[in-house]
């Protein structure tokens, strides 16, 4: 399947947007908010949420063949700020993510099970599992499938993918912040 950087966008804002919602709220996902906070893979590869989106005179600094990616980027923007206490946090969000579009890249599924199950089929166990670049939690989620009684401890140091990461895996070690 082929990488559609507008479908990336929108899920990643609407886990961004439930995010910030759980946090207003002050309670745990449900579990379809889950299943759309799974869903969340990051900014890696999509320099174009960098550039500026604050209103419609802006499109002229972009390039023609990434004007239909201007409205969800404007939509981040604005969600974000819109989320935040401050200009000053704000900035923190996106000073975040642009550290992240050239290295969040998350590992597929298929791949994280196959390694957690032949970690199992060998009879390996381990009673604690670190995750230094957690993203949403897949690793810990295929691990915990595989080995129920395993602490896991996650670092994740973009500040988006960590408070999604919070809201996905309460009951784990969340740091957000490199590790």
């Amino acid at each position: 399947m082929a990488f559609n950087k507008k479908t990336h966008l929108q899920t990643n804002i609407e886990a961004i947007r439930i995010a910030f919602l759980l946090d207003k709220e002050k309670r745990q996902a449900t579990q379809a908010e889950k299943e759309i906070l799974q869903q969340y893979s990051g900014f890696g590869g999509l320099k174009c949420i960098l550039k500026s989106a604050q209103n419609e005179s802006d499109k002229a600094y972009w390039k023609k063949s990434e004007l239909d990616l201007f409205p969800p980027v404007s939509e981040l923007h604005r969600l974000i700020r819109e989320n935040s206490a401050s200009e000053q946090e704000y900035k923190r969000y996106f000073d975040s993510l642009k550290n992240s579009v050239l290295t969040a890249f998350y590992t597929p599924p298929e791949i994280i099970k196959s390694i957690s199950d032949t970690l199992k089929d060998n009879d390996i166990v381990s009673a604690r599992f670190l995750d230094p670049s957690a993203g949403n939690g897949a690793f810990a989620d295929s691990f915990k499938k595989a080995f129920p009684n395993i602490e896991s401890i996650c670092f994740e140091k973009d500040l988006l993918s960590g408070k999604i990461l919070s809201h996905l895996q309460p009951e784990n070690k969340v740091h957000i912040r490199g590790f």
